[in-house]
């Protein structure tokens, strides 16, 4: 009887435990599982480019002078009376306005490494010059002649002895692409910094074309000359950025070079023609273009692009920021159509001949160097 009574105790107490322990465990909260992280990796910006490029140096390449002048020296280089009418100038150095478009994925929530890759174009830059006879009675082109080391001059329009006119335009274009991958390092106070490394491309080109027109008694001649400059760079991103931000501003900046090789190329080609009693005869050469220097040159050379750039953004909505920012970057070893020009040349080589004495003009490469800055307004959207 006692140790029924014993068991049934027993079994009471555990029941009541039981129940004290599911009592309990309904009163504890449940643990809440972990947020998801709101992680958008992807990321564009589109900005407009107002900027400025270093225009392309062009030797004296038309001149003119008062009427009375003799006919010797008539729009020769270093004669008091002489003038230049174009040349001896940059020319495309003006503002241009243009495009770039960014894209970006990040590795991680935090956003310490990622890619990029951009895109960025400027319109094309035009300069044209056009002089005739009638508003120019004296109208030339200058030169230095081989044959006596001096200066001298073609005539396009003499008073009572040849009329004419000149035109003359170049068109230059420039652009660049490039990929990087960006890895944070540290930070410099509340900037975050990050290393760079990446591959970067631009492109510059000119083309210049010089057309004469000359009536000399019962002959007239056309006289065109053209020189296409292109530089193609190709090389290694190097760098470094900062990135600080405080509620809905930010300030980015970036300090890069790229190393690597420039591909010059130049196409020089020049044609005339010369028509007497409705007969006419062509030739492969113009007037600075001639068979000496004609065809298709190029070269390669070490070259270097150094590139700072300074943007502030505002945030106006999720995901969206304005931006304004300021860009430089300095290209060297371009080539441009200016620095194919040898103004040296042995007028017996010109159409129609016959040539005799030394050969020039000759192929010539000068580069120069280049800088392209401006300012960009944009928009940067994080999907």
């Amino acid at each position: 009887m006692n140790r029924r009574l014993r068991a049934a105790a027993v079994g009471v107490a555990l029941a009541a435990i039981a129940l004290s322990s599911s009592a309990l465990a309904a009163d504890l909260p449940l643990k809440a599982p972990p947020k998801p992280v709101d992680f958008n990796p992807f990321w564009a910006e589109a900005d407009y480019l107002a900027w400025s490029v270093t225009g392309d140096k062009l030797p004296a390449l038309v001149t003119t002078s008062p009427v009375g002048t003799p006919l010797g020296v008539a729009g020769v280089l270093g004669q008091p009376t002489t003038t230049v009418l174009f040349g001896n100038s940059s020319v495309n150095e003006d503002w241009r306005s243009g495009g770039r478009i960014t894209a970006g994925y990040w590795f991680d929530p935090q956003r310490r490494s990622g890619v990029e890759a951009s895109f960025f174009g400027l319109e094309n830059a035009s300069t044209g010059f056009a002089a005739n006879s009638n508003a120019y009675p004296i109208l030339a082109r200058p030169f230095t002649n081989v044959l006596t080391g001096l200066p001298d001059a073609i005539l396009s329009g003499y008073p009572g002895f040849i009329t004419g006119n000149i035109a003359i335009n170049e068109t230059s274009r420039l652009l660049g692409a490039g990929a990087l991958y960006r890895q944070d390092i540290g930070a410099l106070g509340a900037s975050r910094v990050s290393a760079l490394i990446g591959y970067r491309y631009l492109q510059s080109s000119d083309k210049l074309s010089m057309m004469q027109t000359s009536v000399l008694d019962a002959t007239t001649g056309n006289f065109t000359d053209n020189f296409n400059a292109a530089s193609n760079f190709h090389g290694v991103d190097l760098g470094l950025a900062g990135d600080w931000r405080n509620g809905p501003w930010s300030l980015e900046w970036r300090g890069k070079v790229a190393l690597g090789a420039n591909i010059n190329e130049s196409d020089v080609s020049g044609f005339t023609s010369l028509t007497t009693a409705g007969v006419t005869t062509t030739f492969p050469a113009g007037v600075f273009a001639v068979a000496s220097n004609s065809g298709h040159f190029s070269q390669t050379k070490f070259a270097a692009v150094p590139e700072i750039s300074l943007k502030a953004g505002y945030q106006v909505a999720p995901g969206w920021r304005l931006t304004i920012g300021y860009d430089a970057l300095y290209w060297t070893g371009v080539q441009r159509a200016g620095g194919l020009i040898d103004t040296t040349i042995n007028p017996t080589l010109l159409p129609p001949g016959p040539p005799a004495g030394p050969t020039r003009p000759l192929p010539v490469m000068n580069t120069t160097n280049l800088l392209a800055q401006g300012f960009s307004f944009g928009v940067r959207y994080s999907y």
